[in-house]
């Protein structure tokens, strides 16, 4: 319940309220990249998709299978390793009216990608029906609006030492993905920047 603790909240600056026959909370596909991106890293180091596969299932019809994964670089250095699962959509070609839909290939795979990431817990507050609560919302509202960004740590001398001494052990992408959480100077930016070509 690691990961799904550190993103099942969602930010409210980044939903709307959706009324098409029934009512239900929107989430910004975008927003739900930005947190991946902050949980794993990067999308193409520490996440991402391999494996996309789009078939026409029947006329007028789009499936959609490819194969998410991600680093879970909060684990120790022996078990980072890359885990992954099935994602899948389908979506039709065309609208009610029969006018082809020519974004159909990117909402599909957006589709796909944000229903996988709720696998793992994220904006798993909307999905589970919190959002349906009136209280629920004004607490998660007032809480995002108190959050301040996090501070960067000090990049100290004994964490300089180990990273330098990652990269020589070959472990360039685990140095990569925790890099942006220090503040530096610019000597150990350089130095790590150099050790990282």
């Amino acid at each position: 319940m690691k990961i799904w603790k550190n993103v099942e909240k969602t930010n409210p600056n980044y939903t709307k309220e959706v009324n098409f026959g029934r009512k239900f909370t929107s989430i910004n596909a975008q927003y739900q990249i930005m947190c991946a991106t902050e949980q794993f890293g990067a999308c193409g180091d520490g996440w991402g998709v391999a494996g996309e596969k789009f078939t026409m299932v029947t006329d007028g019809l789009l499936g959609y299978q490819a194969t998410f994964w991600w680093i879970d670089r909060e684990a120790s250095e022996d078990e980072q390793k890359s885990k992954s699962f099935s994602i899948n959509s389908s979506i039709a070609t065309h609208n009610r009216s029969g006018k082809l839909d020519d974004d159909c290939f990117k909402k599909v795979s957006t589709d796909a990608l944000t229903k996988g990431l709720s696998k793992l817990g994220f904006s798993a507050d909307v999905f589970l029906g919190m959002w349906d609560d009136n209280k629920y919302v004004a607490e998660v509202k007032q809480e995002f609006a108190s959050k301040k960004p996090t501070a960067k740590k000090k990049m100290t001398k004994e964490v300089m030492e180990a990273m330098m001494k990652a990269i020589d052990e070959g472990k360039k992408d685990i140095v990569k993905g925790r890099i942006s959480a220090y503040d530096m100077t610019k000597a150990q930016k350089d130095k790590l920047t150099k050790a990282l070509k």
